[in-house]
């Protein structure tokens, strides 16, 4: 299953949460952290993507 850019984004909103609230044991921080950077980068890979999108889209619209 490939994930959305909302169940990334959610899945990283609890894992702070989770973080910031210590609610994660010493022996786990490093593995949450590491899959929170990854998180990160796919929602700003995703971002990105999109605003490309969007441009070429305006890009082609007819100039008044």
């Amino acid at each position: 299953m490939k994930m959305t850019y909302q169940e990334a984004y959610d899945q990283l909103t609890t894992l702070v949460d989770e973080i910031e609230n210590e609610q994660v044991p010493l022996d786990e921080l490093p593995a949450k952290i590491r899959l929170a950077t990854e998180l990160i980068t796919f929602c700003q890979e995703r971002l990105r993507a999109v605003e490309t999108e969007y441009q070429e889209v305006i890009e082609k619209l007819p100039k008044r």
